[in-house]
């Protein structure tokens, strides 16, 4: 019951509510409950009779925003419900933004825009120059605005041969807690080095990168005060030069080239519209060209909301090939983020299969363990004084995947015999990885290869064209820490049989 109810507040959440005209013929009413159950949503939903344009603005610790006819409203009285009406109006933007932007109709402060972001991170680097750096992946499809991703490690200026871990905001332009978050870590990573043992030791182990805002012009539509409502990034889909006609736009968590087809909606007029084809948004060929080049070991996706942490995947009964690693990780993320109640943790669950989102796909291709979480409970964004809260127990969670990326697992290095050249080369895990998944390589500049597994003996195949491939037999993993293995390929005919220990 709770998770159906759950679910359908989602969907409302998401629920479309004007085209591109916002005035409405009739006036519609902004309702607050002060006192609203989630078990309530099952006989007040039904009420508001499937209006299009009547929906559950945010249910955050019992005060519910709806929005409601005039003869909804009524009917509601009469069937004895307590509710103030806090505004009337044709425009279903001006009641979205009441209703999450509050009396003023802006954004609260405690907010960042995306400027606001940037300034913030350009001082840690002027203040600490060897421990953050910025660089731009890209730019936004529509406006052309810089996309940028932090760097922060010990040295941050250079590249070095470490486990790589990144953490994402903003696909969705109205889930802004997961910029929030990013910025909150990458302050206190870099003002905690030298000052704490943990955060010194991840920053000297590890090259840790940020993007806060991946969906910066959505962000800025939401965060400028334009529409509270948006979630896809600008697109102007229809071609008329009009930019923020809601709900256009694509959704830019559903145009990963990962069974792109199978996820989303190919209707423009979606909230949920994947694009024409895979990575046709310059956003998502952002995030594609940084993981291919940085090759992440983990990754942390922020959205908003449910208070749940989604991992790959159960596709069709189909579990993915590291099911129990990443199962075993994904519930110790979520144990490691208490709820807003506080009185228990999020809750780790499948994703919804493989349908061109970032998590199938950072899995399923780069061999990224990447998670998405929920953060919070009933509304894409929170009241201004939910925000603190949000966000100090959600960095307890990305500390947690902090101390993960510390292994145990393989740090498998491929080299040329003789010349001792780092190789380009696949390296699968036969009796773990299959055809879901695509051939994970070393990074040719180094011949590195850094893979979690759990503790115990794996078998190891290693290929790579101009050289004969080798398969390793009984390859023992520690229960702690990282297993450092270097393996020399002879040169010769790849197919000329395998090469045993």
């Amino acid at each position: 019951m709770i998770k159906r109810l759950h679910l359908l507040l989602c969907a409302l959440l998401c629920l479309p509510t004007s085209g591109a005209g916002q005035d409405q013929r009739h006036p519609v009413c902004l309702l607050q409950f002060d006192s609203l159950s989630r078990r309530d949503l099952d006989t007040v939903v039904p009420l508001l009779g499937g209006q299009r344009d009547a929906a559950v603005a945010s249910l955050v610790r019992g005060r519910g925003l709806m929005l409601a006819t005039e003869a909804e409203t009524a009917l509601l009285r009469e069937r004895g419900y307590s509710f103030r009406v806090l505004m009337k109006d044709s425009s279903i933007r001006t009641l979205y933004k009441r209703a999450l932007y509050g009396p003023s109709l802006q954004l609260s402060d405690v907010y960042h825009t995306y400027g606001e972001i940037i300034q913030e991170g350009d001082a840690l680097i002027r203040d600490h120059p060897s421990l953050i750096t910025r660089i731009q992946i890209g730019s936004t499809t529509q406006e052309k605005r810089p996309i940028y991703v932090f760097k922060l490690s010990g040295n941050a200026g250079t590249s070095r041969d470490r486990p790589r871990v990144l953490f994402t905001g903003c696909h969705h332009a109205d889930e802004l807690m997961g910029a929030e978050i990013c910025v909150a870590l990458m302050t206190s990573l870099v003002r905690q080095y030298g000052r704490d043992k943990r955060t010194t030791a991840w920053m000297n182990e590890y090259e840790i990168f940020i993007i806060p805002v991946l969906n910066v012009d959505g962000h800025t539509v939401v965060t400028a005060g334009i529409d509270p409502r948006w979630r896809k990034n600008t697109h102007d889909t229809n071609g008329n030069g009009i930019l923020y006609e809601f709900p256009e736009g694509v959704d830019v968590n559903r145009n990963y080239d990962f069974n792109w087809a199978f996820g989303g909606s190919e209707d423009p007029a979606s909230e949920r519209f994947r694009g024409e084809y895979p990575f046709s948004e310059s956003e998502n060929r952002a995030l594609k060209g940084l993981a291919e080049q940085e090759r992440f070991l983990l990754s942390v996706t922020y959205h908003s909301q449910g208070e749940v942490v989604y991992f790959p995947w159960d596709w069709r009964g189909r579990k993915a090939p590291d099911d129990a690693l990443l199962r075993e990780i994904a519930e110790g993320l979520a144990a490691s983020v208490k709820t807003m109640e506080g009185d228990t943790s999020y809750k780790a669950e499948y994703g919804a299969g493989t349908v061109g989102q970032s998590y199938p796909w950072l899995y399923g291709t780069m061999g990224t363990f990447d998670f998405v979480v929920e953060v919070g409970l009933g509304a894409s964004f929170f009241p201004p004084e939910e925000v603190a809260g949000l966000v100090t127990t959600n960095l307890a969670g990305a500390h947690y995947i902090l101390s993960r990326a510390g292994g145990p697992g393989l740090a498998l290095r491929v080299v040329s015999r003789g010349s001792r050249k780092p190789l380009p080369a696949t390296v699968r895990f036969p009796l773990i990885e299959t055809e879901d998944l695509v051939r994970r390589t070393t990074d040719p500049s180094t011949g590195r290869f850094w893979r979690l597994l759990a503790p115990g003996r794996h078998t190891v195949l290693i290929q790579s064209a101009g050289y004969r491939p080798r398969i390793l037999k009984e390859v023992a993993v520690a229960k702690d820490g990282w297993t450092t293995l270097e393996v020399e390929l002879a040169p010769g005919d790849e197919g000329a049989g395998l090469q045993g220990d």
